[in-house]
Protein backbone atom coordinates (compact mmCIF):
# COMPACT_ATOMS: atom_id res chain seq x y z
CA UNK A 1 0.00 0.00 0.00
CA UNK A 2 1.31 3.53 -1.07
CA UNK A 3 2.28 5.28 2.34
CA UNK A 4 2.17 9.38 1.29
CA UNK A 5 3.76 11.30 3.77
CA UNK A 6 2.87 15.07 3.93
CA UNK A 7 4.18 18.27 5.74
CA UNK A 8 2.65 21.49 6.51
CA UNK A 9 5.15 24.07 8.65
CA UNK A 10 2.76 26.22 10.44
CA UNK A 11 3.22 29.35 13.15
CA UNK A 12 0.57 31.01 14.89
CA UNK A 13 -2.16 30.25 11.42
CA UNK A 14 -4.14 27.95 13.42
CA UNK A 15 -7.70 29.10 11.56
CA UNK A 16 -5.53 28.14 8.38
CA UNK A 17 -4.14 24.94 9.70
CA UNK A 18 -7.46 23.63 10.23
CA UNK A 19 -8.90 24.10 7.12
CA UNK A 20 -5.40 22.68 5.34
CA UNK A 21 -5.74 19.76 8.00
CA UNK A 22 -8.92 18.83 6.70
CA UNK A 23 -8.28 18.60 2.74
CA UNK A 24 -5.55 16.08 3.85
CA UNK A 25 -6.95 14.17 6.33
CA UNK A 26 -10.07 13.28 4.35
CA UNK A 27 -9.09 12.17 1.36
CA UNK A 28 -11.03 9.58 0.26
CA UNK A 29 -8.25 7.03 -0.60
CA UNK A 30 -7.53 7.29 2.97
CA UNK A 31 -10.75 7.22 4.03
CA UNK A 32 -11.22 3.97 2.21
CA UNK A 33 -8.08 2.34 3.54
CA UNK A 34 -6.11 2.62 -0.16
CA UNK A 35 -3.38 4.36 0.93
CA UNK A 36 -1.62 5.07 3.99
CA UNK A 37 -0.96 8.51 5.30
CA UNK A 38 1.47 10.13 7.69
CA UNK A 39 0.88 14.04 8.24
CA UNK A 40 3.89 16.01 10.08
CA UNK A 41 2.79 19.36 10.88
CA UNK A 42 6.22 21.42 12.11
CA UNK A 43 4.92 23.96 14.38
CA UNK A 44 7.77 27.01 15.27
CA UNK A 45 6.39 27.60 18.59
CA UNK A 46 2.89 28.79 18.35
CA UNK A 47 1.05 31.04 21.21
CA UNK A 48 -2.68 30.62 19.85
CA UNK A 49 -3.15 27.11 20.49
CA UNK A 50 -1.96 24.89 18.03
CA UNK A 51 -0.26 22.29 19.85
CA UNK A 52 -3.46 22.24 22.39
CA UNK A 53 -5.96 21.77 18.57
CA UNK A 54 -3.83 18.95 17.13
CA UNK A 55 -3.04 17.01 20.74
CA UNK A 56 -6.81 17.08 21.26
CA UNK A 57 -7.64 15.63 17.49
CA UNK A 58 -5.30 12.92 18.85
CA UNK A 59 -5.36 11.34 15.13
CA UNK A 60 -2.75 8.25 14.29
CA UNK A 61 -1.48 9.95 11.23
CA UNK A 62 -0.40 12.86 13.04
CA UNK A 63 3.57 13.50 13.64
CA UNK A 64 3.41 16.83 15.74
CA UNK A 65 6.47 18.65 17.00
CA UNK A 66 6.69 22.29 18.17
CA UNK A 67 9.62 23.87 18.73
CA UNK A 68 11.23 27.56 17.25
CA UNK A 69 12.71 27.11 14.07
CA UNK A 70 14.58 30.11 11.46
CA UNK A 71 11.38 30.32 9.05
CA UNK A 72 9.02 28.15 6.84
CA UNK A 73 12.02 26.14 5.03
CA UNK A 74 13.42 25.47 8.40
CA UNK A 75 10.49 24.02 9.71
CA UNK A 76 9.93 22.11 6.15
CA UNK A 77 13.65 20.48 6.39
CA UNK A 78 12.86 19.26 9.75
CA UNK A 79 9.89 17.47 8.77
CA UNK A 80 11.22 15.95 5.47
CA UNK A 81 13.99 14.52 7.84
CA UNK A 82 11.58 12.44 9.28
CA UNK A 83 9.64 10.98 6.40
CA UNK A 84 9.10 7.62 6.22
CA UNK A 85 6.42 7.47 3.09
CA UNK A 86 6.80 6.70 -0.47
CA UNK A 87 5.30 9.58 -1.64
CA UNK A 88 5.89 13.15 -0.26
CA UNK A 89 4.65 16.58 -0.90
CA UNK A 90 3.94 19.58 1.83
CA UNK A 91 1.01 21.99 2.04
CA UNK A 92 1.33 25.35 3.67
CA UNK A 93 -1.52 26.89 5.82
CA UNK A 94 -4.53 28.25 4.41
CA UNK A 95 -4.05 26.01 1.02
CA UNK A 96 -6.29 23.00 -0.06
CA UNK A 97 -6.42 19.04 -2.10
CA UNK A 98 -8.57 18.31 -4.12
CA UNK A 99 -10.89 15.16 -2.32
CA UNK A 100 -9.50 12.69 -4.75
CA UNK A 101 -5.59 13.87 -4.71
CA UNK A 102 -4.68 10.67 -3.12
CA UNK A 103 -6.67 8.39 -5.45
CA UNK A 104 -4.66 10.27 -8.17
CA UNK A 105 -1.46 9.71 -6.48
CA UNK A 106 -2.18 6.17 -6.08
CA UNK A 107 -2.77 5.86 -9.55
CA UNK A 108 -0.11 7.70 -10.82
CA UNK A 109 3.23 6.20 -9.12
CA UNK A 110 1.75 2.65 -9.86
CA UNK A 111 4.46 3.49 -12.60
CA UNK A 112 7.56 3.17 -11.31
CA UNK A 113 9.03 4.96 -13.76
CA UNK A 114 7.13 8.26 -12.77
CA UNK A 115 9.29 10.04 -9.92
CA UNK A 116 7.93 13.70 -9.68
CA UNK A 117 4.98 15.28 -10.73
CA UNK A 118 2.51 18.24 -10.96
CA UNK A 119 -0.78 19.11 -11.68
CA UNK A 120 -2.97 21.83 -12.53
CA UNK A 121 -2.02 25.06 -11.34
CA UNK A 122 -4.84 26.19 -9.25
CA UNK A 123 -6.20 29.26 -7.19
CA UNK A 124 -8.43 30.03 -4.39
CA UNK A 125 -9.63 33.19 -3.28
CA UNK A 126 -8.91 33.73 0.23
CA UNK A 127 -12.61 33.14 0.86
CA UNK A 128 -11.76 29.87 0.02
CA UNK A 129 -13.44 29.28 -3.79
CA UNK A 130 -11.81 28.23 -6.68
CA UNK A 131 -11.33 30.97 -9.03
CA UNK A 132 -8.86 30.05 -11.48
CA UNK A 133 -6.88 26.68 -12.96
CA UNK A 134 -4.48 26.66 -15.68
CA UNK A 135 -2.81 23.02 -17.07
CA UNK A 136 0.85 23.82 -17.21
CA UNK A 137 2.36 23.21 -21.16
CA UNK A 138 5.39 21.69 -20.11
CA UNK A 139 8.57 21.94 -17.80
CA UNK A 140 12.10 21.60 -18.92
CA UNK A 141 14.66 20.18 -17.28
CA UNK A 142 17.23 22.58 -18.77
CA UNK A 143 14.71 25.64 -18.08
CA UNK A 144 14.37 24.54 -14.03
CA UNK A 145 17.94 24.25 -14.31
CA UNK A 146 18.54 28.04 -15.56
CA UNK A 147 16.14 29.85 -13.25
CA UNK A 148 13.37 30.12 -15.96
CA UNK A 149 9.50 29.04 -14.01
CA UNK A 150 8.88 32.22 -11.43
CA UNK A 151 10.77 34.52 -13.81
CA UNK A 152 9.99 34.40 -16.95
CA UNK A 153 7.76 31.14 -16.88
CA UNK A 154 4.79 30.19 -15.10
CA UNK A 155 5.72 29.08 -11.51
CA UNK A 156 6.00 25.27 -10.97
CA UNK A 157 3.02 25.10 -8.25
CA UNK A 158 4.16 23.65 -5.17
CA UNK A 159 0.73 23.06 -3.88
CA UNK A 160 0.44 20.58 -6.50
CA UNK A 161 3.65 18.89 -6.87
CA UNK A 162 4.68 15.41 -5.63
CA UNK A 163 8.03 13.54 -5.30
CA UNK A 164 8.99 9.76 -4.63
CA UNK A 165 10.87 9.82 -1.00
CA UNK A 166 14.09 8.48 -3.10
CA UNK A 167 14.29 11.84 -4.09
CA UNK A 168 15.07 13.40 -0.31
CA UNK A 169 18.98 12.31 -1.14
CA UNK A 170 19.15 15.27 -3.81
CA UNK A 171 18.14 17.81 -1.01
CA UNK A 172 20.52 19.48 1.34
CA UNK A 173 18.80 19.58 4.14
CA UNK A 174 20.94 21.99 5.90
CA UNK A 175 21.12 24.55 2.60
CA UNK A 176 17.51 24.35 2.47
CA UNK A 177 16.49 25.80 5.82
CA UNK A 178 18.37 28.91 5.51
CA UNK A 179 16.42 30.01 2.46
CA UNK A 180 13.43 32.70 3.20
CA UNK A 181 11.54 32.79 0.54
CA UNK A 182 12.39 30.56 -2.31
CA UNK A 183 12.98 26.86 -0.69
CA UNK A 184 10.65 25.12 -2.79
CA UNK A 185 12.41 26.27 -6.19
CA UNK A 186 15.43 25.29 -4.45
CA UNK A 187 14.16 21.41 -4.08
CA UNK A 188 12.98 21.77 -7.85
CA UNK A 189 16.28 23.00 -8.62
CA UNK A 190 18.14 19.77 -7.09
CA UNK A 191 15.44 17.47 -8.40
CA UNK A 192 15.49 18.59 -11.82
CA UNK A 193 19.18 17.56 -11.86
CA UNK A 194 18.06 14.15 -12.10
CA UNK A 195 14.61 13.68 -13.37
CA UNK A 196 11.90 15.17 -15.32
CA UNK A 197 8.99 17.07 -13.70
CA UNK A 198 5.56 15.15 -15.33
CA UNK A 199 2.29 16.51 -15.69
CA UNK A 200 -0.71 15.22 -14.44
CA UNK A 201 -3.82 16.09 -16.25
CA UNK A 202 -5.81 16.51 -13.09
CA UNK A 203 -6.38 18.75 -9.92
CA UNK A 204 -4.21 17.91 -7.13
CA UNK A 205 -3.90 21.49 -5.03
CA UNK A 206 -4.36 25.00 -4.99
CA UNK A 207 -3.20 27.83 -3.40
CA UNK A 208 -4.95 29.73 -1.30
CA UNK A 209 -4.51 33.63 -1.34
CA UNK A 210 -4.46 35.54 1.99
CA UNK A 211 -2.57 38.42 3.61
CA UNK A 212 1.07 37.85 5.44
CA UNK A 213 2.24 35.52 2.83
CA UNK A 214 5.46 34.97 1.98
CA UNK A 215 4.71 34.55 -1.93
CA UNK A 216 4.11 38.26 -1.86
CA UNK A 217 7.43 38.99 -1.91
CA UNK A 218 8.16 38.37 -5.72
CA UNK A 219 10.82 40.38 -6.40
CA UNK A 220 12.85 39.32 -3.38
CA UNK A 221 11.93 35.65 -4.56
CA UNK A 222 13.14 36.07 -7.78
CA UNK A 223 16.84 37.16 -5.70
CA UNK A 224 17.10 34.76 -4.20
CA UNK A 225 15.81 31.98 -6.49
CA UNK A 226 18.52 33.31 -9.00
CA UNK A 227 21.43 33.05 -6.17
CA UNK A 228 21.12 28.90 -6.64
CA UNK A 229 21.34 29.20 -10.65
CA UNK A 230 24.90 28.63 -12.53
CA UNK A 231 23.74 28.03 -15.33
CA UNK A 232 21.83 31.20 -16.88
CA UNK A 233 19.74 31.09 -20.22
CA UNK A 234 20.61 31.75 -23.89
CA UNK A 235 18.85 33.56 -26.52
CA UNK A 236 17.82 30.55 -27.81
CA UNK A 237 16.22 29.78 -24.26
CA UNK A 238 14.13 32.87 -24.43
CA UNK A 239 13.36 31.99 -27.74
CA UNK A 240 11.66 28.78 -26.93
CA UNK A 241 10.13 29.59 -23.74
CA UNK A 242 8.47 32.38 -25.29
CA UNK A 243 6.72 30.01 -27.45
CA UNK A 244 5.86 27.59 -24.14
CA UNK A 245 4.29 30.81 -23.09
CA UNK A 246 2.18 31.52 -25.60
CA UNK A 247 1.26 27.79 -25.64
CA UNK A 248 0.69 28.16 -21.79
CA UNK A 249 -1.15 31.09 -21.55
CA UNK A 250 -3.17 31.04 -25.05
CA UNK A 251 -3.83 27.51 -26.28
CA UNK A 252 -6.79 25.14 -24.86
CA UNK A 253 -6.09 22.16 -22.71
CA UNK A 254 -6.55 19.55 -25.99
CA UNK A 255 -3.90 21.32 -27.64
CA UNK A 256 -1.60 21.52 -24.62
CA UNK A 257 -1.94 17.92 -24.54
CA UNK A 258 -1.68 17.06 -28.50
CA UNK A 259 1.25 19.22 -28.91
CA UNK A 260 3.11 17.58 -25.14
CA UNK A 261 1.88 13.98 -25.48
CA UNK A 262 4.23 13.52 -22.04
CA UNK A 263 1.38 15.20 -20.18
CA UNK A 264 -0.26 12.04 -18.25
CA UNK A 265 -3.61 11.38 -18.11
CA UNK A 266 -6.15 9.69 -16.11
Amino acid sequence: MLKISIITPCLNSLELLKETFFSVINQKAYIDGNVELEYIICDGGSKDGTAQWVENLDHPAIQFFSEKDNGVYDALAKGLARVTGDVVGYLNCGDYYGPFTFNILNEVFSNSSIKWITGYNAWYHQKGYLVAANLPYCYRRNFILKGMYGTFLPWIQQESTFWRAELNSEIDLNALSRFKLAGDYYIWHQFAGVTELDIVKAYLGGFRAHSGQLSEDKKNYKAELLTMIDRKPGVSDYLQASLDYICWWFLPDRIKTALNPKVLTL
